[in-house]
């Protein structure tokens, strides 16, 4: 069955800021197709490529470099010109032999040069989990995976899982708790690294609010907007020199 109807571009205009793109030169760029991230939250991989990365000039050698399958997203080949990409996603450009993680940034996302040492690991905030049967949990992740565990291996919502891609294995499970690293996805305090000093439990009116220490000043975050990162030391490569 073919793919239903629907708009491919989008006015620029439109277009989420953080794509960077130049709105009074163009009217329309390509629309993110549904996929694991919202379109608020991802780009696609003909903008990444030629307004962000600046590896391809055009649309047309954009979509020729992917459609020849030159393109890895978190592992596998991606020939979709519209395929979204998001938070912590690792993309691997064969035709220039370099390889991007997309971090959190104060523009939101970033693209950042990172070793094939650490082409195959990547870090997921796990944001649902239930119960499939007596012996197992299924986790859903930020990403749009769906893992199931052994009922021993018992998550909360909120840790974040290191993962082998793309095989998905667990690698290690990093838990949202006092003194653990975490990277601010969200708000107006976005892109930056900080410790938990302070978990304040939800209530009816009031979410899970994290006090964290960035740079020596301390400041409060919803939890839905962090994302554990590792314990004494950041478990992956996620910014530069600084």
């Amino acid at each position: 069955m073919g793919r239903k109807a629907g708009s491919k571009i989008l006015k620029r205009s439109m277009a989420p800021n953080f794509w960077g793109l130049a709105k009074k030169q163009k009217r329309f760029v390509t629309r993110t197709r549904p996929g694991p991230h919202n379109m608020k939250s991802s780009i696609p991989l003909t903008v990444l490529l030629r307004d962000i990365l600046r590896v391809t000039k055009t649309y047309n050698e954009s979509k020729s470099v992917i459609t020849e399958g030159n393109i890895h997203v978190d592992g596998k080949v991606r020939t979709d010109t519209h395929f979204p990409v998001g938070l912590m996603d690792v993309i691997e450009i064969n035709k220039i032999n370099q390889i991007y993680r997309l971090v959190p940034s104060n523009n939101l996302l970033s693209p950042l040069l990172i070793s094939t040492e650490e082409k195959n690991m990547k870090l997921c905030k796990v944001i649902g989990k239930k119960s499939l049967n007596q012996n197992t949990y299924q986790y859903s992740l930020h990403d749009g995976r769906n893992i199931s565990l052994n009922t021993e291996t018992d998550i909360s919502v909120g840790s974040t899982l290191k993962l082998e891609i793309p095989s998905q294995k667990v690698l290690k499970v990093l838990e949202l708790k006092k003194d653990n690293l975490v990277a601010l996805i969200g708000g107006q305090n976005k892109g930056n690294f900080g410790k938990v000093i302070n978990i304040k439990s939800s209530s009816i009116t009031r979410p899970e609010i994290l006090e964290i220490e960035v740079n020596t000043n301390l400041i409060e975050a919803p939890s839905k907007m962090t994302m554990v990162v590792g314990e004494n030391k950041p478990e992956l490569h996620l910014y530069g020199e600084k």
